[in-house]
C-alpha cells in the first residue's frame, strides 16, 4: 500500500490572512493618504498609524507563535520603507520615498505569498510499508526516510483552528528523538529544540520549559485534509509492521 500527499492551503491560513491583509492595507492607505502630499506633522501621524497597523499583528503573532520574526520583519519594514527618504533626497522620487512604507509591505507580501504557495508545492510525503517518506526542497532536493521500524509513537496534533479547518499534523516519534523537541520561554527569550533545528527569539513571557511534539513540515506529516483517516492508515502500517 502507498499513500501520496502535500500539505493543504489551508494549513498556512494564518500566513495566507497575514499577507493579504498586508497587501490590502498598503494599497489602501497609499490611495486614501498619499503620503508625498502631506504636510511634515501629518506625515509623521499617518506614519505611526501606519506601524501600529503592521507592528501590533506582527507582536500579537510573536506572542502566539513564539517566534520573534513574526514582529521583527514588520518592524524592520517600516524602518527600510522611512529610512530610504534619508538616502533618496532627489524630489523625482518623493512620491515612492514619502510612501516608502506602503511599497515596501506591498512589494514583500506580493512575493511572500508566490513564495508559500511554491514551498508548499515542493514539499510531498508518501507513506508505504517501508516508512514515510519526506521530500522537500525545489526539484525535491530533500529526502528523507523514517522507518516503520524506528516509529515508537505518532500522534496527531491539531489546535482549534485547525479542527475548523479540517486539516492536522501526523507526527512520527522516532527512537532517536525526531518529533519532539524542548519548547518554552525562558526570561523574554523562547528557544525551541526539535528535529528541524534550533531555534531562538526575543518573545516576552513566563519562565516554562517542556517537551512537546514539534510539527515542522520537514519531520512529519503536515497540514494534510482529513488527518484522522491518514493517522489510521498510519497506524494500520505500525501494526503490521509490528
Amino acid at each position: 500500500m502507498e499513500i501520496k500527499i502535500r500539505p493543504t492551503r489551508r494549513a498556512f491560513v494564518l500566513r495566507y490572512i497575514i499577507y493579504p491583509y498586508y497587501l490590502i492595507a498598503g494599497t489602501v492607505m497609499l490611495f486614501w493618504k498619499d503620503l508625498s502630499q502631506l504636510p511634515e506633522n501629518d506625515y509623521l501621524i499617518y506614519l505611526i498609524m501606519w506601524g501600529g497597523l503592521t507592528v501590533i499583528p506582527g507582536l500579537i503573532l510573536a506572542f502566539k507563535r513564539r517566534k520573534f520574526s513574526w514582529f521583527f520583519w514588520p518592524l524592520a519594514l517600516n524602518l527600510l520603507g522611512w529610512g530610504s527618504k534619508f538616502v533618496f533626497k532627489e524630489e523625482n522620487y518623493d512620491y515612492y520615498v514619502k510612501n516608502g512604507p506602503y511599497l515596501a509591505f506591498i512589494a514583500v507580501s506580493i512575493l511572500a505569498l508566490i513564495f508559500i504557495e511554491l514551498y508548499r508545492l515542493t514539499i510531498k510525503y508518501k507513506i508505504s510499508d517501508s516508512g514515510i517518506e519526506i521530500t522537500t526542497g525545489l526539484f525535491g532536493a530533500n529526502n528523507q526516510l523514517i522507518v516503520n521500524r524506528h516509529i515508537t509513537n505518532v500522534l496527531l496534533k491539531r489546535n482549534f483552528l485547525e479542527i475548523i479547518f479540517g486539516v492536522g499534523h501526523i507526527i512520527p516519534v522516532t527512537s532517536s528523538g525526531m518529533g519532539t523537541g524542548d519548547a518554552g520561554v525562558f526570561g523574554g527569550v523562547t528557544g525551541g529544540v526539535g528535529g528541524s533545528g534550533t531555534n531562538v527569539g526575543g518573545v516576552m513571557g513566563s519562565v516554562a520549559t517542556q517537551k512537546e511534539f514539534v510539527a515542522d513540515p520537514k519531520n512529519c506529516i503536515y497540514g494534510v485534509s482529513s488527518p484522522k483517516k491518514i493517522m489510521e492508515e498510519v497506524k494500520k502500517i505500525l501494526t503490521k509492521q509490528g
